[in-house]
């Protein structure tokens, strides 16, 4: 199978927000601590590095005068 930087990004995602809001990772083992909140933060900073990656590829695809 051969995905998509965007796709395999937001996999990641989705991953770490199903695992904080669960408190489980997904072989069901229960998030130690903090590590919710971690994995939290880190599926933020990942979606935002996304969404800064589509337009940054926009950008290059804009034609310049």
């Amino acid at each position: 199978m051969d995905i998509d930087l965007d796709t395999a990004l937001q996999a990641a995602v989705n991953i770490l927000r199903d695992a904080a809001e669960s408190g489980c990772m997904p072989s069901g083992e229960p998030l130690p601590g903090r590590a919710a909140e971690l994995h939290r933060e880190a599926a933020r900073h990942l979606d935002e590095l996304r969404r800064e990656i589509a337009v940054l590829a926009q950008l290059r695809q804009t034609p310049r005068d």
